[in-house]
């Protein structure tokens, strides 16, 4: 039963939600004053494939702090753009991630010709299972054949498309990941799978996660970081400080945000309704 408390707490997230969306302004210049920040304090800013090839090339440098930026382009490609033209203004490398429904070649070429890394912001598992209504952990493991085919397939016509090699790709999470309970990365957990699409490494790999011990991600107003501020750990010069943002929690674009939330909303429901036999 829901209690006022339950009922409060519901309100408060709809009403940052709508702010964020729809009424909060651009953040854009607190973006570029971060990055500032850690360039006066000495961090070199990087790539996810960047901080990747410096651990294969023989690991992190114990003199040098590291920075890696990397950018999930769930909505608007358009304040990725802006975000975009701050990093190369401040001449540093950092990862573009794109949704097929968020895919924008000319900017991801833009991108990889200004020294960033622009790639695949996958979700093949979840698709499948939002189409197929799936509703639990071990149909979700039994579509895996399905999602990895139509993952390669995918990752193909963007390779094709873009001239992009996209050898570093991230699994984007969905709420029906979070419903049956499969992330949208074990699709890349076969290993000769992923010999066959020529993916080297998965933004989520162990391989990678265990040199990124302080890590934090954007989050909506009014906490906007999760679980912290990195600004504290700059400060203190962490050595390794790892940020994941979205386009979303920095600018709100209205009509995207709109389109956005109604996208989800219809998706919920299609999703809700009994499975096709």
């Amino acid at each position: 039963m829901l209690t006022v408390m339950d009922w409060l707490v519901s309100m408060r997230r709809v009403r940052n939600r709508v702010y964020s969306d729809f009424a909060m302004q651009s953040r854009l210049v607190e973006y570029r004053q971060l990055l500032e920040r850690a360039l006066e304090a000495g961090y070199r800013i990087c790539s996810v494939g960047g901080i990747w090839r410096q651990v294969v090339a023989g690991g992190l440098a114990p003199s040098q702090r590291y920075l890696v930026l990397r950018h999930d382009i769930d909505t608007d490609p358009g304040t990725a753009a802006a975000m975009w033209d701050i990093d190369r203004g401040l001449a540093i490398e950092s990862s573009y991630f794109f949704r097929l429904s968020t895919l924008a070649p000319a900017l991801m070429v833009d991108i990889s010709a200004g020294g960033g890394e622009a790639s695949y912001h996958y979700e093949e598992l979840a698709s499948v299972a939002k189409r197929r209504r799936l509703r639990n952990r071990s149909d979700a493991l039994r579509a895996l054949p399905e999602a990895r085919e139509l993952f390669a397939e995918n990752l193909q016509k963007l390779r094709v498309a873009t001239g992009l090699p996209m050898r570093v790709v991230a699994s984007h999470g969905d709420f029906v990941n979070r419903h049956v309970g499969v992330p949208n990365w074990v699709i890349l957990a076969d290993p000769e799978f992923r010999r066959r699409v020529d993916v080297e490494l998965e933004t989520y790999d162990e391989a990678l996660l265990r040199h990124l011990p302080s890590r934090h991600i954007d989050a909506p107003h009014p906490r906007f970081w999760e679980p912290t501020d990195p600004s504290a750990m700059i400060r203190a010069g962490e050595p390794v400080v790892s940020l994941l943002v979205h386009p979303r929690q920095w600018r709100a674009n209205r009509l995207a945000n709109a389109r956005d939330d109604l996208r989800r909303v219809a998706e919920g429901v299609r999703y809700s309704l009994p499975a096709a036999i």
